[in-house]
């Protein structure tokens, strides 16, 4: 009886720890039959077994700009452009936002008008960990130049001001970096509210593939900047662009 358990146990110890290879396995072969039927001009079914694999957290750069052209064949151009949006977003393919830029003066739509700004965005997550070791060996030069004069019985105000300032750059950073994060308007006729609740004033409808700056989110509502104010859109209404 005692060896059934222990054979059961290590069976079951075997399936766990083989478990992320399995599932790697798994992810790989329906890339596979996602590419092969992409291949094949069955845009649609690919299109399917790649959303499914995105949800899974497993991508490929290739895959998010297949997934795109076959949205933008669909004149999806929410979608389209959500997934080019991702694209960039995996590879920091500079060229793609000639296209994003292209299709949003197409559809007239906001939020691409400034590549500087996606530039600016891409370079800070990209160095986040370098501006974070900077941001903290200043603030231990700072402190350690304090303590300095302090020994030699002077006070530096300027040197304590400057560490301050580095203090809550670096504590701003900390806490608020990750929250840069942008949004595609993905269902056409959007309604734009002014506060988060079905019942408050519409402020306006707008079509899908608009890109928005995300400030926050109350319960099914994403705060997000349209034209300058504070509006709330229902998040079902609203791609996140993050991986």
């Amino acid at each position: 009886m005692q060896r059934q358990v222990l054979k059961i146990v290590i069976i079951l110890l075997s399936l766990i720890s083989s478990g992320p290879a399995l599932f790697a396995q798994v992810s790989g072969f329906r890339l596979q039959q996602a590419d092969s039927l992409y291949e094949k001009k069955q845009y649609v079914q690919s299109l399917d077994h790649y959303r499914s694999i995105l949800d899974q957290k497993e991508y490929t750069s290739a895959m998010l700009l297949k997934m795109a052209y076959i949205e933008e064949g669909l004149n999806r151009v929410g979608q389209a452009l959500y997934y080019l949006n991702l694209y960039y977003l995996a590879s920091n393919d500079k060229f793609v936002l000639e296209k994003m830029e292209e299709l949003a003066a197409k559809y007239n739509l906001d939020g691409y008008n400034s590549s500087e700004t996606d530039l600016a965005v891409s370079f800070y997550h990209d160095y986040q960990l370098h501006i974070s070791l900077t941001l903290a060996a200043l603030c231990l030069f700072f402190l350690s130049l304090l303590f300095y004069w302090r020994r030699k019985g002077n006070r530096s105000v300027a040197t304590a001001v400057v560490m301050c300032t580095v203090l809550v750059l670096l504590g701003v950073h900390l806490n608020f970096g990750d929250r840069i994060s942008t949004g595609i308007v993905g269902e056409p006729n959007s309604y734009l509210m002014e506060g988060p609740s079905a019942g408050a004033s519409v402020v306006s409808v707008i079509e899908e593939g608009h890109r928005v700056e995300i400030v926050g989110k109350v319960d099914v509502w994403y705060e997000i900047l349209w034209n300058g104010n504070h509006v709330y859109i229902k998040e079902n209404n609203l791609l996140p662009v993050r991986l």
